[in-house]
């Protein structure tokens, strides 16, 4: 099956630090419709020429220094890669203030043990989400900003149109955005379909080069 395009759902310069561009399933399971899951993160090159995406030292990072406001992704807008009507929203899972890596991993475990479909526990993986219903494929959006998703159940969006803001809610170990394409809404019986974005810029051999219609690899810069 060719990609379906879709718009960018974010503007500014990210790594797509899981993508179907390096591996299919991508995120390393077809469950939840997530074969061909994208997960992008906004990054900036620090004083030593390396990606980065928060304004604070490594070893800040480590000792638990890093606020959601020093980093670089947290609270950009999001905007619908589609045209479709919204037919789920979830709004109000708080985010962890502070970031640090062994509590992230350990709360990423706990969520992965204890998630329930079942009890509607979507929100324990994907945070604040919205479920947009296209004319032939739907998109789920993951992890936003608490309280920043515009679109209430029933609304028509257009793509392009703002929708909420980037966020570090549900399983997330940074700020970042969860995207991925499904054949319906329903996360549990939906399988992956797979996209591409209509145009982004990558940064190569010192400039960026405009592509169309392409899949953003892990070890690739983008600029939407």
């Amino acid at each position: 099956m060719d990609p379906i395009v879709i718009k960018a759902p974010l503007q500014g310069e990210y790594v797509a630090t899981t993508s179907p561009g390096d591996r299919v399933p991508s995120h390393g399971t077809h469950e939840w419709g997530m074969t061909y899951a994208y997960d992008f993160i906004q990054v900036r090159k620090n004083k030593n020429d390396l990606l980065t995406w928060h304004n604070k030292s490594l070893s800040e990072y480590f000792l638990a220094r890093v606020k959601l406001s020093d980093t670089f992704g947290w609270g950009q807008p999001i905007y619908s890669p589609i045209d479709g009507l919204v037919c789920d929203v979830f709004n109000s899972v708080k985010e962890r203030n502070r970031l640090h890596i062994l509590s992230d991993i350990g709360f990423a475990f706990y969520n992965e043990l204890f998630f329930s479909y079942k009890r509607g526990q979507i929100h324990k993986l994907g945070g604040n989400y919205l479920i947009i219903e296209g004319k032939n494929c739907c998109v789920f959006i993951a992890h936003a900003k608490t309280g920043s998703i515009k679109p209430k159940v029933g609304d028509m969006v257009v793509a392009g149109e703002l929708i909420g803001e980037l966020g570090h809610s549900g399983n997330s170990s940074a700020p970042h955005l969860h995207v991925q394409l499904m054949d319906r809404v329903d996360l549990k019986s939906s399988k992956g379909l797979p996209c591409c974005f209509e145009s982004y810029e990558v940064w190569r051999d010192g400039v960026w080069k405009p592509v169309r219609n392409s899949i953003p690899t892990r070890s690739e810069i983008i600029k939407f």
